[in-house]
């Protein structure tokens, strides 16, 4: 579900907030390089998964996301996978060796590199529309605008995970 005013994110408040989660995610995940602190990440909290997990839904979303905007920007009339419009269309993967540091390096970069798509988007493509398969449009906007509701869930999230593992 939005985060409540998600809808009136701009594409400057995209880029903003997209720089900011690598920052947000490691104060909430890593608030000291502690091995209880990674341990705890690891964790099935009451909501079933990790934060580790959440924030490797992120990471693969956002990957997803940029490559969408990388379609519209390029593509005449693109078609997105369903999962760029359906969360429940997601489903991500975490490898066994996966650390809370490499994830965390991961956002960063990840986090970093939809920011600079989201910047590189000419203004006349932000209301484009692309075809989502499976039915359904949507725009570069409404894409920028999932990219950081997925960050503030995920982030809210893990934030309440680490807070019942307390």
């Amino acid at each position: 579900m939005a985060e409540q005013g998600s809808s009136q994110v701009s594409p400057s408040d995209a880029v903003i907030a997209m720089r900011t989660w690598p920052r947000r995610y490691r104060a909430a995940l890593a608030p000291i390089t502690d091995d209880q602190v990674s341990e705890k990440a690891l964790r099935i909290g009451p909501q079933g998964v990790s934060a580790l997990d959440l924030a490797i839904n992120s990471l693969g979303t956002w990957v997803l996301l940029e490559k969408a905007l990388h379609d519209i920007r390029m593509t005449e009339c693109p078609t997105l996978h369903p999962a760029v419009t359906e969360s429940a269309a997601r489903s991500w993967k975490s490898h066994p060796t996966e650390t809370l540091e490499s994830v965390l390096d991961q956002v960063d970069d990840i986090a970093n590199s939809l920011a600079d798509a989201i910047a590189a988007m000419p203004s006349a493509d932000w209301s484009r529309p692309a075809t989502v398969a499976g039915g359904g449009t949507t725009t570069a906007l409404a894409i920028a605008q999932e990219a950081v509701h997925v960050g503030a869930d995920n982030l809210r999230e893990i934030q309440r995970i680490l807070a019942a593992l307390n």
